[in-house]
């Protein structure tokens, strides 16, 4: 039921006294004609008024939001397998939000392909979000894409700041960091010790910012550390093996592996068939099938990891904000959990 107007909202209207409000709703003698027609004309129209207020609540609170994103994935395949089962968990309660992830990953692509695949998501989806290289080709999309008013969140590896709205991920180069904290520890008391840095390629700006982060602490703390050349894994199983095996038959000496990467399962093998006294300690990054495996075998030791789940529903949270024109603090950076054979989240 609309509710009745005020006399307040009446003497308001027609800048008439309460006592001549109350003999016109009445209908008592004594008003002019003239004045009972504008106490009429007041009331009628503050009843128009507040049923359409009460209307615009009603439609407000009826109308459910709702909003497909696209995640595009362009990673190695151990690493798309955890976003999409991430993806796969927390999709009925995105779908109690009204939010739809619509995911599609690539790897050992070019920048080209990966580039239709973002323009195809974009025409069916509200909003991008992108875990990709930072190429000029990938960015010129991208920031395309943005300028045509689509919403762009970076996810794990970050984009050029004008291609993107927001960035989503842990600290890259403080992960870096805390791999040289932890390989510098076990190294402190080895003579010359030689540690392999591992990178899939330097395209990605958290690979480039976690080697950083890593040869900066070793310089910091552990001066007498050599950091071996970086090698190229490209995130391939195959291509780690082979580059890995190259230089660990160079490396008789070698005490430590920082893979900034994927293709964990090639490094395992690179390491198996090492010629050296002592298996190197191992530090690499994310929990997924294959380095879960991997740590409890004990052919790694350390996994630098963030939650998907959490990265993933932080950015359909992001873009919600940006649909809805609310703002959005450009980084979002998620805590980096350190893991060991121990520690490892239950399932």
């Amino acid at each position: 039921m609309n509710r009745k107007p005020t006399m307040k909202e009446l003497v308001t209207a027609t800048q008439l006294s309460r006592a001549t409000i109350d003999r016109v709703l009445n209908n008592r003698p004594g008003v002019k004609a003239r004045t009972v027609e504008t106490v009429q004309r007041a009331y009628s129209n503050l009843l128009v008024a507040a049923a359409d207020e009460v209307s615009s609540e009603r439609s407000l609170h009826s109308e459910k939001f709702a909003a497909r994103f696209g995640v595009v994935v362009q990673a190695g395949a151990e690493y798309n397998e955890s976003v999409q089962s991430a993806a796969d968990r927390i999709q009925d309660k995105l779908g109690n939000q009204g939010i739809t992830l619509d995911l599609v990953s690539c790897s050992d692509v070019d920048d080209d392909a990966v580039v239709q695949l973002l323009i195809k998501q974009a025409e069916h989806t509200d909003g991008l979000a992108v875990v990709a290289k930072n190429t000029p080709v990938i960015n010129a999309a991208i920031q395309k894409l943005r300028q045509q008013g689509k919403h762009i969140v970076a996810l794990v590896s970050d984009l050029d700041p004008e291609a993107r709205d927001a960035y989503v991920g842990i600290n890259n180069r403080a992960a870096g960091q805390a791999a040289g904290f932890i390989l510098g520890r076990h190294l402190q008391r080895e003579e010359n010790p030689c540690v392999a840095v591992i990178v899939g390629t330097l395209s990605y700006s958290c690979h480039d910012d976690r080697e950083i982060g890593f040869r900066a602490q070793i310089r910091k703390t552990l001066p007498s550390v050599q950091v071996l050349e970086v090698v190229s894994g490209n995130d391939n199983t195959e291509q780690t093996y082979h580059a890995a095996k190259e230089l660990f038959s160079k490396a008789p000496n070698l005490c430590a592996v920082y893979n900034v990467a994927g293709g964990n399962a090639g490094l395992a093998s690179a390491l198996d068939e090492y010629a050296g006294l002592v298996r190197p300690v191992v530090v690499t990054h994310e929990v997924n099938n294959v380095t879960e495996k991997l740590i409890r075998e004990e052919k790694i030791d350390y996994i630098l990891t963030q939650d998907i789940s959490q990265l993933l529903t932080v950015t359909a949270e992001k873009l919600t904000a940006l649909v809805m024109q609310q703002p959005v603090s450009s980084q979002t950076c998620l805590p980096i959990e350190i893991i060991t054979r121990f520690t490892l989240p239950a399932g």
